[in-house]
C-alpha cells in the first residue's frame, strides 16, 4: 500500500484541508498583484531592459508560488518531494533574476558579462545537486515535510541574503553618483529589499522552526514591492506609465478587499483585516498624496498658459509694431539713399564733369556702399509687406530672356571689380511669363549679387530656358559651394551658411528668404543645388509660362 500525507487528497490540485488559512490569501494576492503589473509592462518589454528582467522575476515568483500551493495540498511523499526539490530552484532562480532587474533599474546599464557569469556559478552547486541527497535527504512521514541538509540550510539562504544586500549596496552607491534620481532609486530599492529580505526570512524561519505556515508571511513582500513600484511610476515616472500606476494603487486595495471573501475563521480576518488597514492607510495615503501633486501640476499649468497666451498676444502687438517701424524707418531711409546713389552715379558717369583722378575710388566705394543699402532697404520693405501681407504683384507679359540679360549688364561692373566672370546664356527666343517685373529683376539680383560675394574667382553664369512647365533660369557660380545638410535652411529668414561671415561679412540672410517668397508668390519655385564645400552652388528658379492665349501653364 501506497504510503500517504495523512490528509485526504486535494480537489483540483489546490484545495486541501492541509491548507493553512492565510495561505490562499498570501499566495493568491502576491500573484494577482504580480500579474497585473505584468500585464501592463508586457507592451514595453522591447524599449526597455529593466521591463523585460521584472517580468521574468514575476514569472520565477508566479512559478514558485503556484508550485508552494501544490506542495501544500498534496498528500502523495514523493510529489512533494518534487515541488521542494522545484521550489529550491526557483528560488535561486528568482533571486538572481531580481538582482539583474535591481541592478538594471538603478543603475541604467547592463550587468557586466563577468558578473553574469558568477551569478550563473552561483547557482549551478544546487542545479547540480539537487537530483541527490544532499539537498533534500528526503521527506518526514509525520508531516509530510522535506528533510534539508545543513548545505541547502546555509548556502541557498547565504546565497539570497547576500544579493539583497548587494542590491542594497549598489543603490547607495548610485545615490553618491546621481543624486537627481535619489527619490526614484530610494522607493525602488526599499521596494525590492522588502521584497527580498521578507522572502528569504520567510523560508529561513520555516526551516528553523519547522512552522512553513508561519513562513508564508514572507510573501507579503510582493504586493508591498508592487505597491511601491506603482507609487514610483506615478512620482518619479519611473516605467513612463502615468495614468496606470494610479489605476493600478486602486485595484490593489479591491484585490485586498476581495481576499476577505476567502477567509473561513473570525480570528484570521481580524489579521487579515489588520494588514488590510495597514496596506490601505500606506497606498491610500500615497495615491492621495500623488493625486493632489497632479492637480497642484495642473493648476500651475493652467496659470501658466493664461500668461503664456497674454505673452503672446503681447508679442504679437509687438511684432506687428516691429513691421510697421521697419516699414516706416525703411520708407525714410530709402528717399535720401536713392539721391545719394543717383548723384553718385552721375558723378562717376562724367556728367558733372571729369572726376579727378584721387576721387575716382572714393566715389566707386561710395557707389557701390549705396547700392548695397539700397537694395537691404529694400530687401527689409518687402520683408514688412510680406508679412502684413501688404505685398502686391503688378504683372504684365515680359521675356524672362530679355530682363536676364539687362540684369548682367547691370550686374558685370560689380563681378568685374572682383576679377568675376559675369555672362548671359539666354540665346532662346520669347521665353514669356506673366509676372511683375520689377519683383523678379529683384530676385535676380538677389541671387547674382548673392554669387558674387560668395565667389573668390572665377564665373557666374546665368541660363534661361523654358520646357511645357514653365520658365527656368539657373544662376551657377564657382564658390565657395554649400554643405548638403544646410541647403534645406538656406531660404529661412536671417540664415546664412555656416562660417559665411568668413567669406562675407556684410550678409544678412535676407537676400535669399525675400527671393523665395516673391517667386512663390509668382506660383513658382526656388531651390539650391550644390556639388559641397567649394564646388560652386546652383540656384533654380521655375516660373509658370504665359501661354499664347494669355493664360497661365504650370
Amino acid at each position: 500500500m501506497e504510503l500517504l500525507c495523512p490528509w485526504e487528497a486535494p480537489v483540483n490540485l489546490i484545495f486541501s484541508s492541509n491548507i493553512p488559512t492565510l495561505l490562499y490569501y498570501s499566495h493568491f494576492i502576491a500573484i494577482l498583484a504580480a500579474l497585473i503589473f505584468a500585464l501592463v509592462l508586457i507592451p514595453k518589454i522591447a524599449e526597455s531592459r529593466p521591463i523585460r528582467w521584472f517580468l521574468v522575476t514575476i514569472g520565477f515568483f508566479t512559478a514558485w508560488t503556484v508550485i508552494d500551493v501544490l506542495l501544500w495540498a498534496s498528500n502523495r511523499p514523493d510529489v512533494v518531494l518534487f515541488y521542494w526539490n522545484l521550489q529550491v530552484l526557483f528560488e535561486m532562480l528568482l533571486f538572481a533574476s531580481a538582482f539583474y532587474f535591481a541592478y538594471t533599474f538603478i543603475t541604467g546599464q547592463n550587468l557586466r558579462f563577468i558578473n553574469q557569469v558568477l551569478l550563473s556559478l552561483l547557482i549551478l552547486p544546487v542545479i547540480a545537486l539537487l537530483p541527490t541527497a544532499h539537498i533534500l535527504v528526503g521527506i518526514d512521514a509525520s508531516y509530510c515535510n522535506a528533510l534539508e541538509t545543513d548545505f541547502l540550510f546555509y548556502y541557498v539562504y547565504a546565497y539570497e541574503i547576500l544579493l539583497a544586500f548587494v542590491t542594497l549596496f549598489v543603490a547607495m552607491r548610485q545615490l553618491g553618483r546621481y543624486p537627481q534620481r535619489r527619490g526614484t532609486v530610494l522607493f525602488f530599492t526599499a521596494g525590492i529589499t522588502i521584497f527580498l529580505l521578507a522572502f528569504a526570512s520567510g523560508n529561513i524561519v520555516g526551516s528553523i522552526t519547522e512552522d512553513w505556515a508561519l513562513a508564508q508571511i514572507g510573501l507579503f513582500g510582493m504586493p508591498i514591492f508592487i505597491g511601491v513600484l506603482a507609487y514610483t511610476a506615478v512620482r518619479f515616472k519611473a516605467f513612463n506609465l502615468k495614468l496606470f500606476a494610479a489605476q493600478a494603487l486602486v485595484v490593489a486595495l479591491w484585490l485586498l478587499t476581495l481576499s476577505l471573501l476567502f477567509i473561513r475563521t473570525v480570528e484570521n480576518i481580524r489579521i487579515v483585516v489588520a494588514v488590510n488597514l495597514i496596506l490601505f492607510a500606506a497606498l491610500g495615503f500615497l495615491l492621495i498624496r500623488s493625486v493632489k501633486r497632479e492637480i497642484e501640476q495642473r493648476e500651475h499649468l493652467e496659470v501658466l498658459t493664461k500668461q503664456l497666451e497674454a505673452a503672446n498676444e503681447r508679442l504679437r502687438e509687438l511684432d506687428r509694431l516691429k513691421s510697421e517701424f521697419v516699414s516706416i524707418a525703411s520708407h525714410q531711409l530709402r528717399a535720401p539713399i536713392t539721391a545719394v546713389q543717383g548723384y553718385v552715379s552721375n558723378m562717376t558717369d562724367g556728367s558733372y564733369g571729369k572726376v579727378p583722378k584721387n576721387l575716382e575710388e572714393p566715389l566707386q566705394t561710395i557707389r557701390e556702399a549705396t547700392r548695397t543699402m539700397v537694395g537691404s532697404i529694400e530687401d527689409y520693405l518687402n520683408i514688412s509687406r510680406i508679412e502684413q501681407g501688404r505685398m502686391r504683384y503688378e504683372k504684365s507679359q515680359f521675356d524672362i530672356a530679355d530682363l536676364a540679360r539687362k540684369v548682367e549688364e547691370e550686374m558685370a561692373p560689380v563681378a568685374r571689380k572682383k576679377n568675376l566672370t559675369l555672362s548671359c546664356v539666354c540665346s532662346e527666343p520669347n521665353v514669356m511669363v506673366n509676372a511683375d517685373v520689377g519683383k523678379i529683376r529683384q530676385v535676380l539680383i538677389n541671387i547674382i549679387d548673392n554669387a558674387i560675394k560668395y565667389t573668390a574667382e572665377g564665373s557666374i553664369t546665368i541660363a534661361v530656358a523654358k520646357d511645357s512647365h514653365g520658365a527656368r533660369i539657373t544662376i551657377a557660380d564657382t564658390g565657395a559651394g554649400i554643405p548638403p545638410e544646410e541647403i534645406g535652411g538656406l531660404f529661412e529668414k536671417f540664415k546664412r551658411a555656416r562660417g559665411a561671415n568668413k567669406i562675407n561679412a556684410t550678409g544678412t540672410g535676407l537676400g535669399l528668404y525675400v527671393a523665395k517668397q516673391l517667386v512663390e508668390g509668382h506660383g513658382g519655385t526656388i531651390r539650391a543645388e550644390s556639388d559641397g564645400p567649394g564646388k560652386g552652388s546652383r540656384f533654380i528658379i521655375e516660373l509658370p509660362l504665359e501661354s499664347s492665349n494669355g493664360s497661365r501653364n504650370y
